[in-house]
């Protein structure tokens, strides 16, 4: 392995790096990205780390250089293999350490890989310690050092650790999307540990994801979520991302529950026994769930959109709970802080356990919005923030001009019975949109009126994102 002198700098993104296999990465980038961060640890005077890593075709590999990359730089390692972000998460309370890493790109498409790092128990690096990674690459002087590998399996140990919070009364009967990633491996034995019955569907591993990107949000995957659902006469569905920290839900009826009424049940549990809490959520979240937390009795705190971000506000704001639209949950009243898929999931089934209700009973006690899903358009990394500041904020105004504008990030727009937000992605050439209306009658309003603010840019790529027919 070699140092590699000029990498990429679009990879270090706001709370984790990404980049494409072969273009902005590979074993020798890899290589030079684990000097960089024993470096970062040495600074803070941390000799040891976990990594795990996910089960993309380069994933081994490159987890073998970085790997190589931390030991030159003097730091210990344990390798924990094919794991899911939270199981990275756990090993470090497990290890009493806090150097962590998740190789792992998420929900992107197959030719991109990435890194999680972390900076403690439960806390991953956030805009500025990745810009400090990125000078330490630039400046090119790195520790150096002996350290050692080892390998260990902690599944058992976290399995355990997760279910001990839990005690369920109902065997549920769930089936398990596990879209061809590592979280098929890991998730149906949890909850058939739970006491479930678990159907599972792609959960066999295979890092070319035959069936598209990993998304759980992405509509195709929860449509066939939802087939099976309704061919099995299951009680709930659960879909989860390649590092399984993230998760989307599809009631008994097949019925898809947008991530962000989650958030809003999830807000009702904790606020049931901690009224008065405030409850962090991000600028993609409907209206429903602020309504939610101030009928609870909560306090309402909106923030940036990233795992890093929100993790980040519930600890700052000492909140009990915070979650997002894409699936990002964190716990604080009986656990770590971080974002648990598993953790989630068993907490949504004791939610309804408590509450003696299905998912779509207690859905339809919420205040309910005609929502869109989460879409995305492509858009360049080095023109979609401008584009958002420099004219689509403007564009808002000029078509809501008596509507409250949000914009600590992209530009949203409330009125008592609509909202709409265009965000650029912290993780991806991409723009993020959502909207909703109180009725049919103004969802259809406000999605006329987005798609021709969208319509005008020619650099947006209508052909590349994610549930793009949304605004069709």
């Amino acid at each position: 392995m070699k140092i590699v002198k000029t990498i990429n700098s679009e990879i270090f993104r706001s709370y984790d790096l990404r980049g494409v296999v072969d273009i902005d990465l590979n074993a020798d980038v890899m290589y030079t990205l684990g000097r960089a961060y024993a470096t970062f640890l040495s600074e803070r005077r941390i000799k040891e780390s976990t990594i795990g890593r996910d089960n993309r075709l380069t994933g081994e590999e490159y987890s073998k250089a970085f790997i190589q990359g931390m030991n030159d730089g003097g730091i210990n390692t344990i390798d924990i293999g094919l794991s899911l972000s939270q199981i990275v998460y756990f090993s470090s309370y497990y290890f009493q350490i806090k150097g962590s890493v998740m190789i792992s790109a998420s929900h992107n498409p197959k030719n991109f890989n990435g890194l999680k790092l972390g900076v403690g128990y439960s806390d991953t690096m956030i805009t500025e310690e990745i810009q400090h990674l990125r000078q330490i690459v630039e400046i090119g002087q790195y520790s150096e050092g002996k350290g050692t590998n080892r390998s260990e399996d902690i599944f058992s140990a976290y399995k355990t650790d997760i279910l001990k919070r839990f005690s369920l009364k109902k065997k549920w009967k769930i089936v398990v999307e596990g879209c061809n990633t590592g979280s098929g491996v890991f998730y149906p034995t949890i909850f058939r540990d739970a006491g479930c019955e678990v159907i599972e569907q792609n959960c066999i591993p295979d890092g070319s994801f035959p069936l598209g990107v990993p998304d759980p949000t992405e509509i195709k995957v929860l449509e066939r979520l939802a087939k099976r659902i309704k061919q099995e006469k299951a009680d709930i569905g659960f879909a989860y991302d390649t590092d399984g920290d993230r998760m989307s839900v599809v009631d008994e009826n097949g019925s898809i529950i947008w991530m962000d009424s989650i958030v809003a049940l999830f807000a009702q549990d904790v606020l049931d026994l901690l009224p008065g809490s405030k409850i962090v959520y991000n600028t993609l979240c409907s209206r429903q769930v602020t309504e939610t937390i101030e009928k609870a009795g909560g306090t309402p705190v909106m923030c940036l959109t990233g795992h890093s971000f929100v993790k980040a506000t519930v600890k700052r704001e000492r909140a009990p709970f915070g979650g997002e639209l894409s699936g990002h949950i964190f716990f604080m009243d009986n656990f770590y802080g971080h974002d648990d898929g598993a953790n989630a999931s068993l907490r949504l089934l004791q939610y309804l356990e408590r509450k003696n209700e299905t998912l779509s009973r207690a859905f339809s006690k919420l205040n309910i919005y005609v929502s869109s899903p989460e879409i995305k358009f492509g858009l360049a990394d080095n023109i979609k923030f401008q584009l958002i500041d420099n004219e689509i904020k403007s564009d808002f105004k000029k078509t809501w001009p008596y509507a409250k504008f949000t914009e600590i990030e992209g530009i949203r727009m409330d009125n008592e019975e609509e909202m709409a937000i265009v965000r650029a992605s912290q993780n991806g050439p991409y723009i993020t949109v959502k909207f909703e209306g109180k009725t049919q009658e103004i969802y259809d309003k406000v999605k006329a009126q987005v798609r021709e603010i969208l319509k005008k840019y020619p650099q947006i790529d209508w052909s590349k994102g994610v549930n793009t027919h949304a605004l069709d």
